[in-house]
């Protein structure tokens, strides 16, 4: 658990908040739907409680890193790495925040404090994010924090009967550093 600012903190999953979780997914499916594939099977306590144990198996695996968003004590989204490629130095970004949590600046200081995570304590040096081409906050959040379009991956993502392109993006250690001299 790290604490970003006096509003928001990051924080390991654990199951006995698995409810709480479910809530605020059960309140943003509208919202997160059409972006996430795993929002439409993700839907009972028991699969929640399921998914945070996954998670914990893989950050003790050391293949991904996935940490919940909590703002003034309510769980808010989710910030993730996952991926990890060690022999590469690179992983791939995820993240969300629910219905209500949006244009707080939540999840630019959430995916900003993972950064730093990931390329000063993982020593990371290529981190990658793909989101639909139409999920216009998503990719302008990316571009706000120095993230650079590589293409678009067609037909990449299968979401409630659809095929979707994404938007290839990615940013590298130095890149991130030189943001690090401008304000945010």
């Amino acid at each position: 658990m790290w604490q970003i600012d006096e509003e928001v903190m990051l924080k390991q999953p654990d199951v006995k908040e698995s409810e709480s979780i479910l809530m605020l997914l059960d309140q943003s499916r509208h919202h997160l739907g059409p972006w996430i594939g795993w929002v439409d099977y993700t839907q009972t306590n028991n699969e929640m409680k399921q998914f945070i144990k996954t998670v914990n198996k893989k950050m003790k695996e050391q293949t991904d890193v996935v940490l919940f968003i909590w703002c003034r004590g309510q769980v808010a989204g989710s910030v993730a790495l996952y991926d990890l490629k060690w022999h590469n130095q690179s992983g791939m970004l995820g993240y969300w925040v629910g219905a209500g949590f949006e244009g707080r600046g939540i999840a630019h200081r959430s995916v900003r404090s993972m950064l730093m995570y990931a390329f000063y304590t993982l020593g990371l040096n290529r981190i990658e994010l793909r989101a639909a081409v139409n999920n216009e906050r998503s990719v302008n959040l990316a571009q706000r924090l120095g993230f650079v379009q590589e293409g678009i991956v067609r037909q990449a993502e299968w979401i409630r009967g659809q095929c979707r392109d994404q938007v290839q993006m990615s940013m590298m250690k130095d890149e991130f550093e030189q943001r690090l001299n401008y304000s945010w």
